[in-house]
């Protein structure tokens, strides 16, 4: 049993680049997964299915929409209640299900030609159960030479970059004893060396009046805090005015990601599909990916051989 929460839900839609290591020779191949895992999700064999667990919870796959899919993990060993909010009563949401019905929390997957897109809730599974997963899959039907590889798509801006943006909201600025922001601070409260020894960094944390844009403020430091000893600058800004806000690290490299927002997932797929049209930074990451020398761009047999259902029935039947 899957439930959708009815009320607004917000994601941080978070990306990684994908290839397959060969283990015999550490070769690393770009290809597209997509028609292997359609062939997965289309074949009707749910005992085969039932095998792919992780942290003792069972794992499913199943597609919503067009490379968009469910990653679900069953959640036995959590106290789940359901609470009726007029009197408080409480009632085991296990005493709901089925002796074959098991909660199921979902996380959102969205599968693309050598990247994909990853967002989940609380108890949902995370990507690294995710690769996992899809090794697991290699394994069962004996891809035993190759391995899923997933790595998160990092990003560091320079500080042009971001007094260019016409937005910038609320901001971070970290500081270590190295900094001359560090040691202002501690003079503004006349402190010594000594007692301030034991201290690691200084946060400064510049936040805005309800929506409002202060890079005039944010500018001020950007162009004055010394890079020496600046451990990192984070910052939301909007590439236009009507725009989403974005993050961005200056010193540091952050995930890339999006924010998503849905009261309804049939509306998922348009949003994600948005979000990844809309982020430049991305498109500029995946094509880098895809023409990086160390990958090599050849058709693995003992991979394609699964991109149909056939051949999954055929390996099942002989098991």
């Amino acid at each position: 049993m899957y439930v959708f929460n009815k009320g607004d839900i917000t994601m941080k839609l978070g990306y990684h680049t994908y290839s397959i290591q060969q283990d015999s020779n550490e070769q690393h191949f770009l290809m597209d997964l997509r028609p292997l895992i359609k062939a997965f999700c289309t074949l009707d064999n749910p005992k085969f299915k039932n095998k792919f667990t992780y942290n003792d919870e069972h794992l499913y796959l199943l597609p919503i929409g067009l490379d968009l899919y469910l990653f679900l993990t069953t959640r036995s060993h959590e106290i789940i209640k359901r609470i009726k909010t007029t009197d408080l009563s409480l009632n085991e949401i296990s005493n709901l299900l089925e002796k074959d019905e098991s909660l199921g929390f979902a996380s959102y997957v969205y599968f693309k030609k050598n990247y994909f897109g990853f967002a989940s809730t609380m108890l949902a599974p995370k990507s690294k159960a995710f690769v996992e997963f899809i090794n697991n899959i290699f394994d069962e039907i004996g891809i035993n030479d190759y391995w899923f590889i997933a790595n998160p798509i990092m990003h560091e801006s320079s500080k042009n970059d971001v007094l260019n943006m016409p937005f910038i909201g609320r901001s971070v600025i970290t500081v270590n004893s190295d900094n001359t922001t560090f040691q202002h601070l501690r003079n503004m409260v006349n402190g010594t060396t000594q007692e301030f020894s034991d201290i690691d960094s200084f946060d400064i944390v510049i936040k805005p009046r309800n929506k409002k844009n202060i890079k005039g403020a944010v500018s001020r430091f950007i162009k004055k805090v010394p890079d020496k000893g600046l451990d990192k600058m984070f910052l939301r800004a909007k590439e236009d005015i009507h725009g989403s806000l974005i993050d961005l690290y200056i010193t540091g490299k952050g995930g890339v990601h999006d924010v998503i927002k849905t009261k309804d997932e049939r509306l998922l797929h348009d949003e994600i599909a948005r979000k990844i049209k809309e982020n430049k930074v991305l498109s500029e990451k995946v094509k880098a990916h895809e023409s990086d020398d160390k990958y090599t761009k050849k058709v693995l047999k003992p991979v394609v051989t699964y991109n149909d259902v056939a051949a999954w029935d055929s390996f099942l039947s002989g098991v």
